[in-house]
C-alpha cells in the first residue's frame, strides 16, 4: 500500500498512469499470492496423497491430515476471494481505459476554451485601445471645427457689420441725391 502515497494529482482527479500502475501493482501482487497459495496447496495435496497412501494406521497423522485438509480449504477460499478481487480490478482498469478518452476531451476543450477566452479579451483590449485613439481624434477634430467655425462666424459678423454700415451710408447718399435730385427738378419746374 506504500504506492497509494505516489499518486499525483491531476486535473479533476488522480493521474490515470498512476492509477494504471498502482492497478497492474495489485494484480501483480494478487498472481503472485494466488500462485504461492496454489503451490501450498499442491504442496499440502501432494503431502495428503502421502499420507492416504501410507497404510499404517496413525493416529497423530490422521489428525495432522486433518488439520491440513482444512487449512487447504482456507487456502483455496482465500485464492477464490483474491480472483475475485483481481476479477474487480481488472474491470475497474478496464473502465478507467474506457473513461480516458472521454476525460482527455474534456480537458482539450477546457483549454480550448480557456485560449478563446484570453483571445476575446485581447481582441476587446485593441478594440477598446483603437476606440479610444478614435474618440481622442475626433474629439480634436471637433474642437479644430468649432474654432474655425468661431472664427467664421466672427468674421461674417464683421463683414454683417461693415455692409450693414456699407448698406446705411448708400442709403444716406441715396436719400442726399433723391433730395439733391427732387430740388432739381422742383427748381426747372418754378423756373418754368
Amino acid at each position: 500500500m506504500a504506492m497509494a502515497q505516489n499518486f499525483r494529482s491531476a486535473f479533476h482527479g488522480f493521474n490515470r498512469e498512476d492509477v494504471v500502475r498502482y492497478l497492474e501493482y495489485l494484480n501483480s501482487k494478487h498472481n503472485s499470492a494466488i500462485n504461492q497459495l496454489k503451490s501450498e496447496n499442491q504442496t499440502l495435496t501432494d503431502e495428503l496423497k502421502a499420507l492416504r497412501a501410507q497404510t499404517v494406521s496413525n493416529p497423530a497423522a490422521e489428525a495432522e491430515c486433518a488439520r491440513l485438509q482444512e487449512e487447504n480449504q482456507k487456502l483455496l477460499q482465500q485464492c477464490g476471494d483474491l480472483a475475485g478481487q483481481i476479477a474487480k480490478l481488472q474491470a475497474q482498469m478496464e473502465e478507467a481505459q474506457k473513461n480516458k478518452p472521454l476525460a482527455e476531451e474534456e480537458l482539450e476543450a477546457y483549454r480550448r476554451a480557456e485560449q478563446a477566452e484570453r483571445a476575446a479579451k485581447e481582441r476587446a483590449r485593441q478594440i477598446y485601445c483603437q476606440a479610444t485613439g478614435a474618440l481622442a481624434e475626433a474629439t480634436t477634430q471637433v474642437d479644430e471645427a468649432a474654432e474655425d467655425f468661431k472664427l467664421l462666424s466672427q468674421r461674417i459678423a464683421t463683414q454683417m457689420t461693415d455692409l450693414q454700415s456699407t448698406i446705411d451710408r448708400s442709403k444716406e447718399a441715396l436719400t442726399g441725391a433723391a433730395a439733391t435730385l427732387y430740388g432739381v427738378c422742383s427748381a426747372d419746374t418754378d423756373s418754368q
